[in-house]
């Protein structure tokens, strides 16, 4: 399959955030859930591709010369320039991955033309995983197998991106390039950001903890009593500005704190509860490029139900969830398909349903 990496025409100088969590139910349902934010309008498109998709990987000088290979399972994702990649998604087997921005300590593996048969560009390794592999332990055995190398930046600038993978059992990695090698880390908190790289992240999180889900109780000086001025006293200090270590520490006490959540219903509403701590309005996040002033925004946010093989999308302009069925749009796919993501926004008109008071 050709891919149309020309359409990548685009700078990714400024605007790159992304936030990702995991729940957890107690019945041992998997929720993965994230966000999308930058200053641009995106072309996405929510894409369903069935398996035995012919895939060839590019070369930094945006040759298709690279691996070849054939998607072994199907998977759904969002395809944000209307290619066949994918920055994130889930494949048949509830394994899911995001791809996520790592400004500023990103750096691919060095390309050598001995090795362009197993190459990859890095926008296309997130797409390699979702067509080849169930599990994370999958994942873990063969994240090694590609090279993947920068891709040409004439067309879409250096794309800084690291890779958090999820599967139905709760297991979750990240996957890193910094300094052109590769690193893997178990993530046990389920929660991915951006910069800085996901080690210093979790020994930030030292610097939080005096974090409690308690209340304060009173304090008994010489002669005064202080009080705490209402609930939600024992998270004083949380974060809630947008910077990529906030946004972290953020995700991992609300995910950690919340009252676990029974069955899929509760699980589902848990994730898109929490992911909305994140959601940018326009104009809180802004920069100056020269004269033109920049803004960030939460331009798509995604919810997987790893279990029901459920994903869950809606966009900045339309917050009503929507979702695909992952067996539906298999059983009826006939090669790649695409769900459009922007619609206008619909709200029911309840007014009919109004009832005297008996």
């Amino acid at each position: 399959m050709g891919l149309l990496v020309s359409a990548f025409v685009f700078s990714w100088s400024a605007g790159l955030a992304c936030t990702s969590v995991r729940i957890k139910t107690t019945d041992g349902l998997i929720f993965y859930a994230r966000t999308m934010e930058g200053e641009w309008t995106l072309k996405t498109v929510l894409g369903v591709v069935p398996k035995g998709t012919a895939y060839q990987g590019t070369l930094p000088d945006g040759a298709q010369g690279g691996l070849k290979w054939k998607n072994k399972y199907a998977f759904v994702g969002m395809f944000d320039f209307g290619m066949p990649l994918v920055s994130d998604g889930m494949n048949e087997k509830g394994l899911v991955v995001g791809e996520l921005f790592l400004p500023g300590y990103a750096a691919y593996e060095p390309y050598e033309s001995s090795e362009a048969g197993k190459t990859l560009a890095q926008f296309e390794y997130g797409t390699w995983m979702l067509s080849n592999f169930a599990s994370v332990a999958e994942v873990r055995k063969a994240y090694r197998e590609v090279r993947v190398c920068q891709g040409p930046q004439d067309m879409a600038g250096p794309l800084p991106l690291h890779y958090v993978v999820h599967d139905p059992s709760g297991d979750c990695v990240v996957i890193e390039f910094t300094a052109g090698k590769v690193t893997l880390y178990d993530n046990p908190l389920g929660v991915m950001t951006n910069s800085p790289t996901f080690d210093w992240m979790l020994t930030n999180l030292d610097n939080y903890i005096n974090l409690s889900v308690m209340n304060t109780a009173e304090k008994q000086l010489k002669g005064l009593t202080l009080k705490q001025f209402g609930q939600g006293s024992g998270l004083y200090g949380l974060p809630g500005d947008y910077s990529p270590p906030s946004r972290f520490v953020r995700m991992v006490a609300l995910s950690q704190a919340a009252l676990p959540a029974v069955g899929a219903d509760q699980g589902l509403n848990q994730a898109i509860t929490i992911l909305d701590n994140v959601d940018i309005p326009i104009g809180a996040v802004r920069g100056a490029d020269g004269k033109e002033m920049r803004y960030d925004k939460t331009i798509w946010s995604v919810v997987a139900d790893t279990a029901n093989r459920r994903y869950y999308f809606r966009s900045m302009d339309n917050k009503n969830w929507r979702y695909v069925d992952l067996a539906k749009a298999f059983a009826a796919a006939k090669g790649i398909a695409s769900i459009p993501v922007f619609i206008p926004v619909d709200y029911p008109d309840v007014t009919d349903q109004a009832k005297p008071l008996r």
